[in-house]
């Protein structure tokens, strides 16, 4: 076994593993291990994470390419894994059978089957924390009765439900009906203000509100000011909590770990962007995103660690959407609102970032419409579903909530006929019964 540098096929420039520490290795990996295995195990993938390099498994001996494995860690579960690198693109070889390292093939991820959204969605508990000290922890082989973590289906970053969080409390996620002679003031200005505002009232460890450390530009980061701001706060920073800042930026695309912001300026991320869905780049932008700013190696200091990004509807509103049929309906509901005040009807939404409770249990409709009629007072408040996409199973998943919703509220379907020209108009209102 051989420590090797990152990129590379792994025959140059090896590092030889000395044999204790490549048997406790083996030996806490299978679970069989002691204490002693796990601190020598932990020791030597950390060091290699730390410098950039990955281990190259000796199971088919030395004179041909070797089976790879990379040192991560999984901020999730506060662990450090061994993420095998197999590639038949790039020709890396498996595991012999074997060795202890080998595992068969995983199933394709559901996620790249099914719907981009999990079935449940609820709030983050605790701080608004996204980073925290890293512990000593190497992760074990997994078990068989286990499913592989690619068939467990979609799940949703820390990073997303704070984010979603944050714009709850702003309310960017709400739009109120328009009234006749009433203009629309939101702006991306006035979107960023309102999350600003939210930033107070959350705290990203004991005493330390969010708004302290929490930048819409990429001026203080590139600036050095976010990383001084955090060594300074280090210095009280509870000690059972990890220093860290976060970015809320707006983003016109996103790529690997780079975020490309409005001004063609780029932003590198420690960590592979995470999103929601394989359909990201079908999408498209405009992208929120949100990054936290940590130390996770002391020998490099403080980074940009991690980020999750989230496709909105348009630039001056920060509604999200997870594909394209919501952007194109959240955006004709927004151009409706001005048809329909001519009619003296208000209409408006909210997009629902988290389950909700009801008397048929917890339910999250894709948006909440909020009518209203300036003439007679009359309010309709009905569930909107869009109804759209060629999976199967995430259409009858979608058609199984539409009939569980009209248990308890109207329901407004939007298919994608809906959204050809000024369809949309008709639908919401032949639906609610609104001449």
């Amino acid at each position: 076994m051989w420590l090797v540098p990152r990129d590379t096929r792994g025959l140059t420039s090896r590092s030889p593993v000395p044999d204790v520490v490549r048997e406790a290795l083996v030996r806490w990996y299978t679970g069989e291990g002691e204490d002693s295995d796990h601190r020598a195990s932990v020791i030597m993938v950390v060091k290699a994470r730390d410098h950039h390099q990955w281990i190259a498994c000796d199971c088919l001996g030395e004179g041909t390419d070797p089976p790879l494995l990379s040192p991560a860690y999984l901020s999730e579960a506060e662990t450090y894994y061994l993420r095998r690198l197999t590639s038949i693109r790039q020709r890396r070889p498996e595991h012999d059978v074997d060795c202890p390292f080998f595992r068969e093939q995983a199933p394709p991820r559901i996620r790249e089957k099914a719907t981009a959204t999990p079935r449940t969605i609820n709030e983050p508990d605790g701080l608004f924390s996204a980073h925290r000290l890293a512990p000593e922890k190497l992760a074990q082989l997994p078990d068989d009765s286990e499913p592989d973590d690619r068939t467990r289906g979609v799940a949703i970053p820390r990073l997303a439900r704070l984010l979603w969080q944050l714009m709850e409390m702003a309310q960017v996620n709400v739009v109120e009906p328009l009234e006749v002679g009433e203009p629309r003031t939101t702006s991306m200005a006035s979107e960023f203000a309102a999350m600003r505002a939210a930033a107070e009232r959350v705290q990203i460890a004991p005493g330390i509100p969010l708004a302290r450390h929490l930048y819409t530009h990429i001026d203080p980061y590139e600036r050095g000011i976010v990383f001084a701001k955090l060594r300074e706060a280090a210095k009280k920073w509870p000690s059972e909590h990890a220093p860290q800042a976060f970015l809320l930026l707006y983003a016109i695309d996103v790529s690997g770990s780079t975020i490309t912001l409005a001004e063609g300026r780029e932003l590198i991320v420690k960590n592979r962007i995470r999103h929601i869905g394989v359909h990201q780049r079908h999408i498209g932008p405009p992208y929120l995103v949100l990054a936290v700013v940590g130390e996770h190696n002391p020998r490099e200091g403080y980074a940009c660690l991690r980020a999750y990004a989230q496709p909105i509807a348009r630039p001056a509103n920060f509604v999200a959407i997870h594909n394209l049929a919501e952007r194109k309906t959240i955006v004709g509901l927004l151009d409706l609102q001005y048809r329909l005040r001519r009619r003296g009807i208000g209409v408006g939404f909210k997009r629902l970032l988290f389950d909700i409770a009801t008397s048929i249990g917890d339910v999250r409709p894709d948006l909440i419409l909020d009518l209203r009629d300036f003439t007679t007072g009359e309010v309709i408040e009905a569930a909107l579903e869009v109804v759209t996409g060629d999976n199967p199973d995430a259409l009858a998943l979608k058609l199984r909530q539409v009939e569980k919703l009209r248990e308890i509220a109207p329901v407004v379907t939007i298919h994608a006929e809906d959204l050809e020209g000024d369809n949309l108009e008709s639908a919401v209102l032949d639906q609610l019964h609104i001449g």
